[in-house]
């Protein structure tokens, strides 16, 4: 291990030594910069998220509301609380599609 610190004088071990610590503080400041900007990109992401789930909560009361009176709309037809026969609905659906 001797013979290797000698081939080189002291000045090139703390020139080399320089360099490799400065690539360690670069590669450092980059990794930092890359986890800053993905922070930044998930937090926008969040806000986005939570501005579209504040307009769906607004927007369900109404939906709400219209389901029920559809429902209500429903119950009020004769009839409509018993179970179709067995078979009916296939061709329920045939009709419906024109078949």
């Amino acid at each position: 291990m001797k013979r290797l610190f000698n081939l080189l004088p002291m000045k090139t071990w703390l020139i080399g030594l320089f360099v490799v610590l400065l690539l360690l503080a670069l590669l450092g400041w980059r990794a930092g910069c890359k986890a800053a900007d993905e922070a930044k990109e998930e937090a926008s992401l969040a806000q986005t998220t939570g501005k579209q789930l504040d307009k769906v909560a607004d927007q369900t009361a109404d939906i709400r509301q219209d389901q029920q009176e559809k429902q209500r709309e429903v119950d009020e037809i004769e009839g409509s609380d018993q179970r179709l026969p067995d078979g009916y609905g296939s061709a329920l659906e045939r009709v419906r599609r024109g078949g």
